[in-house]
Order: structure tokens, then sequence, then C-alpha cells
């Protein structure tokens, strides 16, 4: 239990390190609602995934985000997991967890996707301000990144659909870049 908690902990603190970087830049494009796709989790304004789903998903050009599917985070990571749990996040972005089975940590992206030009070129002017990150080349338009406690992170964005993905997971960064990967791509 308490590892799980550990995890979630790492994972908001994850979310929280990308929304005070893009805070900064100013408030996202226009907010949505979020409908649930699959079954509700407990927690009121998230949805989950069904198990074993191996749908896949296309590019989103208008819209609200969208997550990776369950198959897609579990190839770009190479690890099993369960979800997602897609939760809305202020600024019309997702917040997409996924949760390893017997305490490997959970993994997560948060995806800002179609923004106004006017707020993707604020969020980008700042995107290499996160203390320690270094650039990542090959990975969208731009693509930041940084390991720290068993941890990895990656704040990746496109310049063609205006969309800024910021992915976790524990250990190395270049499993954390492959889901970045899908999410700029389905988005």
């Amino acid at each position: 239990m308490l590892e799980v908690m550990n995890t979630r902990v790492a994972l908001a603190a994850g979310v929280l390190m990308v929304g005070l970087v893009l805070t900064g830049c100013g408030s996202g494009g226009s907010s949505y609602t979020a409908s649930p796709t699959s079954t509700p989790t407990s927690a009121a304004s998230a949805t989950t995934a069904p198990p074993g789903s191996t749908a896949t998903t296309v590019a989103v050009s208008t819209g609200a985000p969208t997550c990776p599917t369950m198959a897609q985070a579990d190839a770009a990571l190479g690890v099993a997991y369960s979800g997602p749990i897609r939760t809305p996040t202020e600024g019309g972005g997702i917040a997409c967890e996924y949760t390893a089975a017997a305490g490997g940590g959970n993994a997560g992206v948060t995806i800002f996707a179609h923004e106004t030009s006017a707020t993707f070129a604020g969020q980008v002017a700042h995107a290499d301000e996160a203390t320690g990150m270094q650039k990542i080349s090959g990975l969208g338009d731009g693509a930041y990144g940084l390991t720290a406690g068993g941890r990895s992170v990656v704040n990746a964005y496109s310049d063609q659909s205006r969309t800024i993905a910021a992915a976790q997971a524990p250990g190395a960064l270049a499993p954390v870049e492959a889901l970045a990967r899908v999410a700029l791509a389905d988005n």
C-alpha cells in the first residue's frame, strides 16, 4: 500500500511540475468536458479503459486530447500496465495514468492538445526552463528530459498540432520518450 501511495505521489509531483511550467506561460485554449469512454473508477472525474483493451487511437486534429491506449503505453514502456485512468486538467488537458502490477510504479502522460497559437508559443518559449532538464533530439519539434530518483520525465511538443506532452515513468529515459512520442502522434 505504501509503495502504491509513493508512486501516486511521484506521478502527482511530475504532473505538478509540468503544470507549474505551463502556468507561467498562460492558460490553455478552450476547455472541454470529459465524458467517460469506459468504466468509471472510484474518482468521479476519472475514467479507465476496460481490462485487456487493445484498441488503437488515431491522431486527433481538433477537440479534446486523447490518452495513448494501454497497448500503446505497454509497447512504449516495455512493461504491462492497466489503464489508462483519464483525469481532465485545468486548461483543457488530460492526465493519463497507467498502473503497473506488483509495485512496478505508475507511469503517466499529461497532454495539452490543440492550444491556441499564442498560448502554444508562450508555453514552448519556456519549455527548457525546468531545472536540470536536457534537450532531447528527434522527439517532436522540441523535447527535454530528466532522470532523477529512479524516475524519468520527458516534456515534448509538436508545432504542427500545437500539442504539449509531459510523460513520466520509473526507470530509463528512452521508454518515457517513446510514451511522449505516442502522445504527440495521437494528438
